[in-house]
């Protein structure tokens, strides 16, 4: 449980951090150009993860001008800024996934190594013990037979097998 809680909190601080603000400016001569750093004039883009590279929607333009340069720009290629954030934003998901299929790999090997100790636990309880019971619905107990527990043992030891991976 406190590695699943810790496992949570790394991945997300992960997701915080591979959350990046991206600015839109428009210069002069009018070529907007993207930046992780703010401008005299930038506008903040809205960074939206969706699948394995991170999609990029800027604010509604708010003069003629900038309407009229919106469909020239989504028929040009990136700009260099364009593709650099597009790189880093891919980059950042790729460890971000990498981070958490580590984590995801440790908690899986953690449980498994719980089972398998849980069941060579109740194996080696079953062995040594004299006579084997169950519990009854009014608490008390009610002892197997001899077949009865050799099959029990014969179950425990196979659940063992499996949990533990052995043959």
């Amino acid at each position: 449980m406190r590695n699943a809680a810790i496992a949570a909190l790394i991945m997300s601080l992960a997701f915080a951090a591979a959350r990046a603000d991206v600015y839109r400016s428009v210069d002069a001569q009018g070529q907007v150009h993207y930046s992780d750093t703010p401008t005299p004039g930038a506008e903040l883009v809205h960074v939206q993860r969706g699948g394995d590279t991170g999609t990029f929607t800027a604010p509604k333009p708010s003069s003629a001008s900038d309407s009229a340069q919106q469909p020239a720009a989504r028929n040009s290629p990136p700009t260099p800024a364009q593709a650099v954030a597009r790189s880093n934003a891919a980059a950042q998901d790729d460890i971000t996934r990498q981070n958490a299929q580590k984590a995801v790999q440790q908690d899986v090997d953690q449980i498994r190594a719980d089972q398998c100790k849980k069941a060579t636990a109740d194996y080696d309880a079953s062995v040594q013990a004299r006579r084997i019971y169950r519990t009854g619905a009014d608490g008390e107990r009610q002892y197997l037979t001899d077949e009865e527990a050799d099959q029990q043992r014969l179950n425990l030891r196979m659940a063992m097998q499996s949990a533990c991976g052995t043959g």
